[in-house]
């Protein structure tokens, strides 16, 4: 049961991730919004650079650490 478990959240995963791809590239706006986002974070990012950097890479192993321990939890 626990197997059928993991391959629908990678198969719901998978379908998430295909859906939005879809999205952005049918939609010029959207993709051009979210384009625009990513191309403005990374001008914040680079004008507190290098703390932004560590900040960014701590955000992110706190979050791998917290899916991680989620994951794992007795159930």
């Amino acid at each position: 049961m626990m197997e059928l478990r993991q391959n629908y959240l990678m198969l719901k995963a998978f379908s998430l991730l295909g859906m939005t791809s879809g999205f952005l590239v049918i939609s010029p706006g959207l993709r051009g919004a979210v384009m625009n986002g990513f191309a403005l974070a990374a001008a914040e990012l680079d004008k507190y650079s290098p703390y932004s950097y560590v900040g960014v890479a701590f955000a992110l192993l706190g979050g791998l650490i917290l899916a991680f321990l989620k994951g794992s939890a007795a159930r």
